[in-house]
């Protein structure tokens, strides 16, 4: 956005793990729980080729396995050492926390493990940590900075507009899906005193800006590859693909990645096209 409103004033610009910048609210959703169920789904392959996973050793059935395990949850959360209990969107979340990065896997499937088995510790611990929650319960901000944020980024949905998002979401990210009809839901900014200011498409036909460089994992399950393609399209600028497994790539700690940005950062120097890093 700063770019498109000043793109004079860039000198150099790195973007990483992008969203879509030609899709709008419902489709750029979809494309998110594509990429979550498609993590899942890599996550399940990879425990199927470990002794005693949880999920069992067909990928293909994971889902149904995760979801028998998490849907009781609705009605009767998994006892957790601390007392506050493991609902079903807890585990949800607590899964999806470990897909930000394949070195947290383990312990995703570790807390799947523990909820065969009644207990609900370590997927608790993976969602409090998404979250910010400090050991005394408090948590930061972001939650709320970011629907502030959204109210003004994203699309106003209807609620039959809304509802239509949630089944296509669930459709999309199956290992989500509480398995409970949606009759109706509402967007939270439905009541947003100020309109959205962003609209889409966004980042296009921007004139007289300088190369800039978008940094895409091949495998983000947050923000998918295709929308940081589609980001360098749109600027006319750089793309460094990175072949990984985690949202984002600036701070992985990668040789090969910082390299690169350096280089551009410093000299102006960009990647050559089709250039790739490997997590």
């Amino acid at each position: 956005m700063y770019a498109e409103m000043f793109p004079k004033k860039v000198r150099a610009l790195v973007l990483d793990a992008a969203f879509d910048p030609l899709a709008g609210t419902h489709e750029r959703r979809v494309q998110q729980a594509t990429g979550r169920q498609a993590s899942f789904e890599r996550l399940a392959a990879s425990c199927a080729t470990k002794q005693d996973c949880p999920l069992g050793t067909d990928p293909k059935r994971a889902t149904k396995v995760f979801q028998k395990l998490v849907r009781p949850l609705i009605d009767k959360p998994a006892r957790t050492s601390d007392g506050r209990g493991l609902t079903f969107e807890q585990a949800v979340e607590g899964v999806t926390a470990a897909m930000y990065t394949q070195a947290i896997w383990p312990a995703a499937i570790t807390g799947i493990a523990e909820l065969k088995a009644g207990k609900g510790d370590t997927l608790l611990k993976l969602r409090d940590g998404y979250h910010g929650r400090t050991a005394d319960g408090v948590y930061p901000n972001s939650l709320e900075a970011a629907m502030t944020i959204n109210c003004l980024d994203e699309e106003r949905h209807t609620p039959k507009q809304e509802t239509a998002l949630n089944r296509a979401w669930f459709k999309a990210a199956p290992f989500t899906d509480p398995g409970r009809p949606i009759k109706e839901a509402r967007d939270g900014c439905e009541q947003w005193p100020v309109k959205p200011t962003l609209g889409y498409p966004y980042a296009t036909g921007i004139k007289g800006l300088a190369d800039t460089l978008t940094v895409s994992v091949t495998r983000d399950p947050i923000t998918p590859h295709e929308g940081g393609i589609e980001l360098a399209k749109a600027l006319g600028g750089s793309l460094l693909a990175v072949e990984g497994e985690q949202h984002g790539a600036l701070l992985a700690g990668s040789a090969c990645v910082n390299e690169a940005v350096a280089a551009y950062l410093i000299d102006l120097k960009s990647p050559a096209e089709g250039a790739r890093c490997k997590l």
